[in-house]
């Protein structure tokens, strides 16, 4: 091989692996951006789950926490996906209202979305008022087309 087409050889490999690096780049995980209907999604998701404490519709529990779900409560008492559903299939566990407000969502790498916002919520358990408001966070996933609740955890905002 000559000089001469040993360069132009070596200048064609370069330009191909320009060409082909952004390709490579754009599969990585974490560089596609979250599918746009990600907000309304969860925001369906979190509605269902408000409306189900309210009716006491255990199967809302049954058909959205994932195997490894983790509550931690306000008292911070940590229940698995088993006990979260027995407790709501109980009638120890009375909501009046609840209501969401000051909602953000933060979406990673489109299969990872953390809710956080305020909660008031009126309700009773075995017979005592708990109401007040708290601080919320939750964590939901995304496997295959849908999203399960992996985590939730409550903390009491102080009067």
């Amino acid at each position: 091989m000559t000089s001469t087409s040993l360069k132009a050889f070596l200048a064609a490999l370069l330009l191909t692996s320009i060409v082909l690096l952004p390709a490579q780049t754009a599969r990585k995980p974490g560089f596609a951006p979250p599918p746009e209907n990600t907000g309304a999604i969860i925001g369906k998701l979190e509605e269902g789950m408000r409306l189900a404490a309210l009716k006491g519709a255990a199967g809302w529990w049954v058909e959205n926490l994932d195997e490894g779900f983790t509550d931690t409560d306000f008292q911070g008492k940590v229940s698995n996906k088993a006990e979260t559903i027995e407790l709501q299939r109980s009638s120890a566990l009375i909501y009046d209202t609840v209501n969401l407000s000051e909602r953000t969502l933060h979406v990673f790498n489109g299969d990872t979305a953390i809710v956080t916002g305020k909660m008031t919520a009126a309700w009773t358990y075995r017979g005592q008022n708990v109401s007040g408001d708290f601080q919320i966070t939750r964590v939901w996933v995304k496997h295959g087309l849908e999203w399960k609740l992996a985590a939730q955890q409550a903390t009491r905002i102080a009067p």
